[in-house]
């Protein structure tokens, strides 16, 4: 069988990654990025996010070109960075000038088609309504739906709003743009949920929709990384994670919306520094998992003025994120619900959105407000932070939320996929 998928962010690789895992060798697998570079996202290849099948093929724009080898490697070190972790304004015209570049002189189509050596059975696509309506983009599901191929549209997250009504849900394109890559949907093509979603089930009318499940977090994907939240260095040392989204300048409350502002962050880290710094006889190693559009240097000086120095950085998927720690504490984003199901105890930091969404959302309401490690105010916050210190309490307090997390989310994800596609 021959699969592509057309990715443009991350996240849709934490869902088709661990399917791919267990395909068979024969069959051929392209990862095509519309962007020039998977170093946007990660600090090494993406092959290394796999364990066993290392056959799938990651490409990029940049691959389309045809350039010598070291023209291609000097492009790649250009184009690095997106947009948003560039500071000076040279090098973001820069970057924008060399995208605009690959755009013009690249007609992916054609190179999917020659490395497939004919047409792929299978295209995964994005169910996000941003698509940029670029000659990439307009490529590509032009020839998707010339050609009939079967094309699904998959979740890029765990868990999305259920009890609110969001739109558009065709992800060809900004909805209230014109000029959309594709308008409307592809000739053959059905759309993937990772649970039942009533009203975005009554928008797509009789475009056919299936629930699949979460594949990044079926059992059979997460055992291949042996968590053990109970490795310590020493009995003084203990390493946790925090799960940062990215934030901006405004924050839009508008239903079904939400977005962190600085001072949501600068406060966040507030309070850990605070907690950090109370905790005399213990050592705390803190690892930051960022949304990958986050400006590193600025993130940087905000750490600075807290004087927080003992940090790290992890730009990888939050799977390999999780490796090594004791617990991870989050503000309000799915792959919280990821790391409690990978058996990492959780805290969750009182905020506005987690507010928000559990008032707009009774499924929601469910998930975060039955978790041991969910708290409504600094105080709970600060309190339960000291009790997660200890291991043994730790280690009571997950079990519970892991199995609570579970009934939301079904398991044998990645074996009922896996029929469904070779059906």
């Amino acid at each position: 069988m021959k699969i592509l998928q057309i990715v443009e962010e991350s996240p849709s690789l934490d869902f088709s990654l661990p399917i791919f895992e267990f395909l068979n060798d024969s069959d051929e697998i392209i990862v095509f990025s519309t962007k020039p570079n998977f170093d946007q996202w990660y600090e090494v290849s993406p092959n290394e996010l796999l364990f066993n099948n290392k056959l799938v093929n990651f490409s990029t724009t940049i691959d389309c070109l045809k350039l010598p080898y070291l023209v291609k490697k000097f492009l790649r070190i250009l184009t690095k960075n997106n947009r948003d972790n560039i500071n000076n304004f040279f090098s973001k015209a820069l970057n924008k000038i060399i995208n605009l570049f690959i755009n013009l002189f690249i007609k992916p189509s054609k190179y999917i088609t020659n490395k497939f050596e004919g047409l792929p059975d299978l295209v995964f696509i994005d169910t996000r309504n941003d698509l940029i309506p670029n000659k990439v983009n307009k490529d590509l599901f032009n020839w998707i739906d010339q050609n009939n191929i079967k094309t699904i549209g998959i979740p890029v997250s765990l868990y999305t709003l259920e009890g609110v009504s969001w739109s558009p849900i065709t992800p060809f394109g900004v909805y209230e743009l014109e000029t959309k890559p594709f308008k409307g949907f592809p000739k053959n093509y059905e759309y993937w949920l990772t649970s039942k979603q009533p009203y975005v089930i009554d928008q797509l009318g009789k475009l056919d929709s299936k629930v699949v499940g979460y594949p990044g977090v079926d059992s059979k994907w997460l055992s291949l990384f042996n968590y053990d939240h109970k490795i310590q260095s020493s009995n003084n040392e203990i390493n946790i994670l925090l799960n940062v989204r990215h934030f901006g300048k405004s924050r839009n409350l508008e239903k079904a919306k939400g977005k962190y502002i600085y001072d949501d962050i600068y406060n966040f880290f507030k309070e850990i520094k605070q907690l950090i710094d109370s905790c005399e006889d213990v050592k705390i190693n803190l690892y930051i998992k960022p949304h990958y559009y986050v400006n590193f240097k600025s993130f940087e000086k905000l750490l600075n003025q807290l004087n927080i120095k003992n940090y790290k950085f992890l730009r990888t998927s939050i799977y390999m994120a999780l490796k090594n720690i004791n617990f991870v504490v989050g503000l309000h984003s799915s792959v919280n619900l990821v790391s409690i199901l990978a058996g990492i105890p959780t805290l969750i930091f009182p905020q506005i959105l987690t507010e928000k969404f559990i008032d707009e959302d009774e499924k929601s309401s469910n998930i975060y407000k039955n978790l041991n490690g969910y708290t409504e105010n600094i105080q709970e916050f600060n309190e339960l932070f000291y009790k997660y210190l200890d291991p043994e309490f730790r280690e009571k307090h997950i079990k519970k939320d892991e199995i609570h997390v579970r009934s939301f989310f079904q398991d044998q994800t990645i074996d009922n996929i896996i029929k469904t596609i070779k059906t």
